[in-house]
């Protein structure tokens, strides 16, 4: 029985994975999380902790790091939240090209017997304009930056995207960081933050970009140094700025709109997302199977054997040795294997013929006295 504690709010549809049979929600002294936003404090990486699932993509409030060298699996949800965040980002693109909510404004504060008379004498300080025709800098086309691609495509915008692999593409031109700072009308931050992205977007880009131009930040806030953004709008260089990551320093900005992170943030998405973590967890806490992960490497393997090892280790001279050596001294018959790396991490899925399960377990605490095995577990048939 895994006992899994929550660290947000998760329906019990969402949760329908974790049957009762293998699993127990509990307050704490738990063997997996299940987060959506919220951080994980140090003190939570116990040697007991085998699991961290998000329920979204940014793993930013985890220390990824130190779950790795504790053996704890980070997996997260790609994919599930990315209708949600399109359709922001089409909605603030929408509120760049129009006045929608200053126009709004305006005429809650007439007084007139005929306000669409008088509302319309004032609509010439309300002109926008439109997105067709102009062009989006797509930085990062992943799951959400390519569904944007395609909406913006087919409003009649010229499309060019920023990513380390340029696909092939029919409706957008993939160009370099300094073309879309020259060309692009909007520019949409959809990258992970990394030492490569952090302040991505500062002062001697926004010089380069049009003086026109918007940028829509719903990657993550480090992305785009904040401060260059006071300046370029103060010296003119910049239109406008929106971010899905507020911050105090961007208060008060009459050109500037701040959103509570909420790109995510639909009923179908959270509810998507949190049953994609607790299909995930399962999978990995039964079966060994690891999907999604930003730590482990993806394995899946077909459970053959009564009994299964799961090794996860820094890769070392003679480690593998050591294991192989280990299995053949309890002469256990190898029924199917896989393994496959990720950094300096490898991860091995290993199913043996039937076993005393408290010899494969003593064989399991001696292979942890390793320095660089982070992880072993020993796993039985889950229907047995």
């Amino acid at each position: 029985m895994y006992k899994i504690q929550l660290l947000a709010d998760f329906d019990q549809n969402q949760l329908k994975p974790l049957d009762k049979k293998h699993f127990e929600i509990a307050k704490e002294a738990a063997d997996a999380l299940m987060i959506r936003s919220g951080e994980i404090e140090a003190n939570a990486l116990t040697n007991s902790l085998l699991a961290i699932a998000r329920a979204g993509v940014g793993v930013n409030t985890i220390d990824v790091e130190a779950a790795t060298q504790n053996g704890t699996i980070v997996m997260n949800t790609p994919g599930q939240n990315a209708n949600a965040v399109k359709e922001l980002v089409l909605a603030s693109l929408f509120l760049t090209a129009r006045p929608i909510f200053q126009a709004a404004e305006m005429v809650e504060g007439l007084e007139s017997n005929d306000l669409l008379t008088t509302a319309e004498e004032k609509r010439a300080d309300f002109i926008g304009q439109e997105l067709q025709g102009k062009t989006v800098g797509l930085l990062g086309i992943g799951a959400i930056g390519s569904l944007v691609a395609e909406a913006c495509y087919e409003l009649g915008m010229d499309v060019l995207g920023y990513a380390r692999n340029d696909p092939e593409s029919e409706i957008m031109r993939f160009a370099s960081l300094e073309t879309i700072l020259d060309e692009a009308d909007f520019i949409v931050v959809l990258l992970p933050l990394s030492e490569n992205t952090e302040h991505l977007l500062s002062k001697k880009e926004f010089q380069r970009m049009k003086s026109t131009a918007y940028v829509l930040n719903f990657g993550r806030g480090e992305i785009v140094d904040s401060l260059a953004v006071l300046e370029a709008i103060e010296k003119e260089q910049l239109a406008g700025y929106i971010t899905d990551f507020p911050e105090n320093e961007l208060q008060g900005q009459k050109k500037i709109l701040q959103l509570p992170h909420i790109g995510g943030t639909t009923e179908e998405a959270l509810s998507d997302s949190g049953a994609a973590a607790a299909k995930a967890l399962k999978a990995f806490l039964l079966y060994g199977t690891v999907k999604d992960s930003v730590n482990f490497p993806a394995a899946k393997l077909p459970f053959r054997g009564e009994h299964r090892f799961t090794f996860f280790y820094e890769n070392q001279p003679k480690m593998w040795q050591k294991i192989i050596e280990a299995v053949s001294n309890l002469q256990l018959e190898i029924v199917d294997m896989i393994s496959n790396r990720k950094g300096e991490f490898i991860y091995v899925i290993m199913d043996v013929e039937a076993a005393d399960k408290e010899k494969l377990t003593r064989a399991a605490e001696a292979l942890q006295q390793l320095e660089a095995m982070k992880r072993i577990r020993v796993l039985t048939q889950p229907h047995q």
